[in-house]
């Protein structure tokens, strides 16, 4: 698995189900089978295509939000 901080990324050998539970869940969010982020790097969400979304991170990266994470994102930021 691949760790993105601010000075780069390190490699991993742990799962995105150990991250998931491990990670504080009121300051990180699974959003993607394959992604999860820190609430407070996320400056905006935008439609992608017609039914998905994606949300713009500060240092210019794009996740891909799944229609489930999409709904969780939503709720946890009560819009």
């Amino acid at each position: 698995m691949k760790v993105h901080t601010q000075n780069g990324f390190k490699l991993k050998k742990k799962t995105m189900s150990y991250y998931e539970n491990t990670l504080d869940n009121s300051k990180f969010l699974r959003v993607h089978r394959s992604y999860i982020v820190k609430l407070s790097m996320i400056t905006r969400i935008e439609q992608y295509e017609k039914t998905s979304h994606i949300a713009l991170l500060k240092n210019g990266q794009k996740v891909p939000l799944s229609k489930q994470g999409y709904a969780r994102l939503k709720s946890v930021l009560g819009i």
